[in-house]
């Protein structure tokens, strides 16, 4: 096997672990949205029989809505599901509209990469200091934040492996 060939079974196999990863946790989100459908459900139960509210449900909620986002942003992004406005790339030549996505998908693995770094910063500080929010459960910080990071970091993934394939297609 040639060195290159050796490089693209590399790739391909880390591109497979992150397709599996991707899958795992955009299944990890789909399970999140039910739960929180079903604790949003039983809360408007509780009000309309019994009159009472349950603090926790806002709460639980706002924290199922950051989770469902960045565990399942990644797989979104691989399965080319996410919104695109392509209204003026779809009129442009193929070479001249690859080599504009590879550009786009280059700069989005940036701002990704960027974000990541600075997602990490704040979830070591949280650790580091112990931080709690400030809410009915007061969770550690960190436990909400970390997904953050982890989504960013593998959108960044999945932009560059964007990036490459509209490169090679220009």
């Amino acid at each position: 096997m040639t060195p290159t060939g050796t490089h693209r079974s590399i790739a391909g196999s880390f591109m497979k672990g992150v397709s599996w990863l991707n899958l795992g946790l955009a299944s990890i989100s789909a399970l999140v949205l039910l739960l929180a459908t079903g604790i949003v459900f039983m809360e408007i139960m509780s009000r309309f029989f019994f009159g009472k509210s349950q603090l926790w449900v806002i709460e639980v909620s706002s924290y199922a809505l950051l989770y469902m986002t960045f565990l399942g942003a990644p797989y979104m992004l691989e399965k080319h599901r996410h919104v695109a406005i392509d209204i003026l790339t779809d009129s442009l030549a193929n070479p001249l509209r690859n080599r504009l996505g590879a550009v786009m998908n280059a700069l989005a693995a940036i701002v990704c990469l960027v974000c990541t770094w600075f997602g990490m910063a704040v979830l070591l500080d949280q650790i580091e200091f112990g931080q709690r929010e400030t809410t009915v459960l007061a969770p550690r910080s960190y436990l909400l934040t970390w997904v953050f990071p982890l989504g960013m970091s593998l959108l960044s993934i999945q932009f560059i492996a964007h990036a490459v394939t509209c490169w090679k297609d220009a």
